[in-house]
């Protein structure tokens, strides 16, 4: 009873609590659900927002994926064909093997690299449907927080077997949603063993080792069924990157690498502790089991390179050929090289069809003519190779492309030194650094006057001759180092090196800056032929470079024709006139009788221009030349640079060039250079020389000195202005100083013409000197005190120098009235007999005397008068000086007569003998039978 009552009694606060507990919790229900509604609300949105946005590029992603899965195809998953290169007439010259290519079933690939595979790339492969969506979001959590930089991949290997096969691997959004949207679809057709199949046959491993079973044999001598847990490993990094993990050439990289995959087997469970212990611990051991290739030859490994260069053009690879410093060039060299290996090893992965420009028929010839011209030297190298060794370049002047490349001589030798390899160029590079860039300014022409001469620190000339004033004509067909040296200064040696690099001259370095022996080839690393071809090829063309090389198209077999939108780059690196002249001068070569190329000119008065180059101790020889058809570049050398003593330019690199050029002239006529409308020929008004003249070259010379005098002013000012904002007032005398440097800079500012610079340093000058005047202002009192002591030091050093002044003047009065005493006691003492004015003579002396009052001297010159007063009673008679004198007249008169009378006696003997002997001249008779006989 009591309890039943206490239930009643409880039971109306209980439902007061539960209605309450129930009233608060549908509260925060309808409050979660709102946020819930509002968030899915703006999801939605945004989700709305974001899919109009992407939705062109995803429909495009969805037609690239509906082509190729429409096409896919199981023999899609097999190696690449081969590399071909072709000539220009479409003929094979060079196959690059493509990696020994096996294609190996899943059954035969061991399960260490499968798993490996696995463990390093895609842990759930085995599970996902083609695209692992976890690992997807984290790679794109990671891109955001590194803001849009990709740190880490989200790939499975099935989206990698995508990517390999079908699509092209630079990094695009637009290419990982491909990836995505054919990843599902190939698991669909394949099985996820076929896929790994596929994978492991697919991926390139380095040193033309495509596919596992290539790689296998070539690094560990064995199949791809036999493979270590740690050998898998070592390929797994490669494939990751053959040029960062090759073992060959980066052990301690591929090393860490595979122990960062076997470390990953062994979190996953594929690899025991025990089993990852003995696999890290073991050394790592390369075969490097080469199989039969196809050996490369001058043309193909020419093709190849051009083919990378190109690749990379259109990659995007912004290309330097000149360098500020040593941090420019080294990071420019890292990136180039990480670019080019990349683009390389792509074309040895194969798959590509080359086609040149090569002329195997141009090749012929001019491997023929080095092999034969340097026959002779016959010493080999360690090696094996001609310790003397030649290269040389062909380009069509026509189509600016290269036609012909020989590394060395005989085909078999695979190094290529027309482009691998880079020499000091010697007076070949004259034309191109020196001349050609000072004839643009218009300062140079051939007939300005040079002084040849030999100074301090300067360079030599070959054979230490010097010539005084020269023409620049003279001095370049002479090939004068003193003058290619001082236009080189005059003109700035980086403003001559930019025009290497507008040419693009690879082996420039940073250390060439500001090196005045670049005038006459002394570089860092020196020039590669292939370069001076093109170099001598823009002279021809008028002074325009193009940029073409020898590749004419590339195809690749799932990409189509790579190349078809590539078009050259042509530019005016010479003015036309300057080429015009330059051209003309250096047909002198062949012509001038001082040219140094004299007997090289080419048969069929075909005309032609060209230089010789020798370096020092001839270790280096060159002939560049060209004609309207051809330019071509020869060099002649050891490969380990020594002395050839006897050896130039002009012997056998210039009969090379001879041979080869009068060979692939034959048939065509001889054809000559258009003179452009900005050339005139006429005579110079300073030296009155004819020749040729730019009509713009006047004022062209003007701006350039103008430019140069901008130059100098801006520096002298820019450091001026330096040093100005860097001193401080510690004296009275600074004051002065500051006032002084101020007014000196401000009132040359105006003459610089940059208003930029101007106003900056205007700038700076000024707020330094409200600085400096606000010191000047706190110190009036000690400037007051200052500029009296100095007024008084100036009054009293000008007393002085009048008391100085006035002592000097007397001094000279002094020495004057004493020189007019001894002038007058000289005439005394110089009387030769008694003359009628002596009595004059000595009174005037007398009264002289005392010009010299107080003088140390005045008793000894009295004396002296004396004397000569005493003597003029000893001297002759006016009648018997003259009686003497005629004398004298007489004998000088006899001894002449009897000369006379000798030379008349040795005249007559001379003519007597003239008599004889005159009539044995032409006079046979005289000699008798035999003739008169030799001695």
């Amino acid at each position: 009873m009591n309890i039943n009552k206490k239930q009643k009694l409880q039971t109306p606060g209980s439902r007061r609590r539960l209605v309450t507990a129930l009233g608060i919790t549908g509260w925060l229900f309808k409050g979660v659900l709102s946020v819930f509604t509002a968030a899915f609300l703006i999801m939605a949105a945004a989700g709305l927002i974001l899919y109009a946005a992407v939705k062109p590029e995803l429909d495009k992603c969805r037609e690239i994926a509906y082509d190729k899965l429409a096409q896919m195809d199981r023999s899609d998953f097999s190696m690449l064909s081969d590399t071909v290169i072709y000539d220009k007439d479409g003929k094979q010259i060079g196959l690059i093997n493509a990696g020994h290519y096996q294609y190996m079933d899943i059954n035969h690939i061991s399960m260490n690299l499968q798993n490996g595979y696995i463990a390093q790339e895609d842990r759930r492969f085995k599970n996902h449907n083609g695209v692992d969506w976890i690992a997807t979001f984290r790679a794109g959590l990671a891109l955001i927080k590194h803001g849009g930089e990709v740190t880490q991949g989200g790939s499975t290997i099935t989206q990698q077997v995508i990517k390999n096969t079908y699509l092209t691997q630079e990094r695009t959004f637009t290419r990982k949603i491909v990836e995505i949207l054919l990843a599902p679809e190939l698991e669909k057709k394949y099985s996820k063993a076929d896929i790994m199949e596929f994978y492991c046959n697919t991926n390139f491993y380095g040193h033309r080792c495509y596919g596992v079973e290539a790689a296998s044999l070539y690094y560990f001598g064995k199949h791809a069924e036999d493979l270590a847990p740690e050998e898998a490993a070592v390929l797994i990094g490669i494939s990751n990157s053959p040029s960062a993990y090759d073992p060959v050439s980066h052990p301690d990289a591929s090393k860490n690498k595979r122990d960062d995959v076997l470390k990953s087997m062994n979190e996953v469970g594929y690899l025991s502790n025990e089993d990852y212990e003995k696999a890290v611990s073991s050394p790592l051991k390369i075969v490097q089991k080469e199989t039969e290739g196809t050996d490369e030859n001058y043309q193909s490994s020419y093709a190849i390179h051009c083919a990378a260069l190109e690749l990379m053009k259109m990659d995007g690879f912004e290309f330097q050929y000149t360098f500020d410093n040593k941090e420019d060039y080294t990071l420019y060299s890292e990136r180039y090289t990480a670019a080019y290996s990349e683009q390389s090893d792509r074309i040895r992965a194969g798959g590509f069809q080359i086609y040149t420009s090569l002329d195997s028929g141009l090749q012929a010839v001019l491997q023929t003519q080095i092999d034969a011209s340097l026959s002779g030297f016959t010493e080999l190298q360690e090696n094996g190779k001609f310790a003397l060794q030649g290269a040389g370049v062909i380009v069509d002047n026509k189509t600016n492309y290269v036609t012909a490349i020989v590394g060395g001589r005989g085909a078999e030798d695979p190094f290529n030194r027309a482009y691998l390899s880079a020499r000091q160029p010697g007076s070949t590079i004259k034309p191109l650094i020196d001349y050609g860039p000072a004839f643009d300014t218009g300062e140079y022409y051939p007939t300005r006057m040079v002084n040849d001469h030999k100074w301090e620190k300067g360079p030599s000339n070959s054979g230490r001759r010097y010539f005084g004033n020269v023409t620049v004509r003279e001095a370049l067909n002479r090939s004068l180092n003193t003058v290619a040296w001082q236009i080189l200064e005059d003109i700035g040696i980086d403003f001559g090196l930019s025009y290497l690099g507008e040419m693009e001259f690879q082996k420039l370095s940073y250390v060439d800056n500001q090196v005045p022996s670049l005038s006459i080839g002394g570089f860092t690393n020196g020039v590669r032929v292939v370069d001076m071809a093109k170099g001598y090829s823009t002279l021809a063309n008028g002074g325009v470079y193009n940029d073409r090389t020898c590749i004419v198209k590339i195809l690749h077999e799932k990409e189509s024709e790579l190349t078809k939108d590539m078009t050259p780059f042509a530019k005016q690196v010479y003015r036309s006139d300057s080429a015009f002249m330059l051209t003309d001068v250096l047909k002198g070569t062949f012509t001038s009788p001082y040219g140094t190329g004299r007997g090289l000119g080419l048969e069929n008065d075909m005309p032609a221009a060209g230089k010789t180059g020798t370096t020092n101790s001839s270790k280096d020889t060159w002939f560049c030349g060209y004609t309207p058809y051809y330019t071509a570049a020869v060099w002649v050398g050891y490969d380990i640079p020594r002395n050839m003593p006897g050896i130039y330019g002009a012997t056998y690199a210039g009969k090379i060039w001879k041979n080869v050029m009068d060979e692939i002239h034959q048939g065509l006529p001889p054809l000559d250079w258009e003179q452009p409308d900005t050339v005139e020929r006429r005579a110079d008004e300073t030296n009155g020389i004819e020749d040729y003249f730019s009509t713009t070259a006047q004022f062209r010379a003007q701006q350039s000195l103008h430019e140069k005098e901008q130059a100098a002013l801006l520096e002298e000012l820019t450091q001026e202005a330096e040093a100005f904002c860097a001193r401080e007032i510690r004296s009275v005398e600074d004051t002065y100083a500051v006032k002084d440097e101020y007014a000196s800079i401000t009132s040359r500012l105006p003459l610089l013409d940059d208003g930029e610079q101007r106003a900056l340093l205007l700038e700076q000058t000024e707020q330094r000197y409200d600085y400096f005047v606000s010191i000047i202002s706190q110190m009036g009192d000690e400037i007051r005190r200052h500029e009296e002591q100095k007024a008084a030091e100036e009054k009293k050093a000008r007393e002085e120098a009048a008391k100085e002044a006035e002592k000097q003047r007397l001094e000279e009065d002094k020495a004057t009235k004493k020189n007019s005493f001894l002038l007058a006691l000289e005439t005394v003492e110089e009387l030769e007999y008694q003359r009628e004015d002596a009595e004059r003579l000595v009174n005037d002396a007398i009264d002289k005397l005392s010009l010299i009052a107080g003088d140390p001297e005045a008793d000894a010159l009295s004396d002296r008068l004396q004397t000569a007063i005493s003597r003029i009673s000893t001297l002759p008679t006016a009648e018997e000086w003259e009686k003497l004198q005629a004398q004298e007249a007489e004998q000088e008169a006899k001894k002449e007569q009897e000369a006379q009378l000798e030379i008349q006696s040795s005249q007559a003997r001379l003519r007597s003998s003239l008599s004889r002997e005159r009539f044995k001249w032409n006079n046979m008779e005289y000699y008798g039978p035999g003739g008169r006989g030799d001695e």
